[in-house]
């Protein structure tokens, strides 16, 4: 029963980031440049949905080690060559995934700092880099969630 909600929470906590992250790319790409509601966004909503994929990659990053060492426990430890690839590959994607994260999250923090100057000129084109941050950790997430798939069943 434990092993199920670990697994299940683990699956949870990537669909959340990854979702959190679209709902981020559709609101971003649907705001006109420069209008007070892509300000009002990366001022305001851009770093909530952010710490919401940010809690949601901390509880993936926990569950996902108690699941690691739960295989291991009951396969003694012995990885198959397969495994261990896509095991390799997933740890990369998150790390890739976390640093692109906090790039796009400093990017927030100057855009907030600049907004409170009353300096809006530069809102676009950090929304755009923002967006695309948030758009390659969808992809990144997409695989991943894939290959956690393929995990499971070996």
């Amino acid at each position: 029963m434990f092993g199920t909600l670990i697994l299940w929470t683990h699956a949870a906590a990537g669909a959340i980031w990854v979702g959190a992250c679209a709902c981020f790319v559709i609101a971003g790409l649907a705001l006109s440049a420069g209008s007070v509601d892509q300000r009002n966004f990366a001022t305001n909503a851009a770093p909530k949905i952010d710490l919401l994929g940010l809690v949601a990659a901390i509880v993936l990053l926990i569950t996902g080690f108690i699941n690691l060492m739960t295989a291991g426990v009951a396969r003694h430890f012995v990885f198959s060559t397969a495994f261990m690839t896509v095991l390799a590959i997933k740890i990369a994607l998150f790390i890739i995934m976390i640093m692109v994260m906090t790039w796009s999250m400093r990017i927030g923090a100057v855009i907030r700092a600049v907004v409170a100057r009353e300096r809006t000129d530069a809102v676009p084109g950090a929304m755009t880099r923002m967006v695309r941050a948030h758009i390659a950790i969808v992809a990144m997430g997409g695989i991943a969630l894939i290959l956690g798939t393929w995990l499971m069943g070996s």
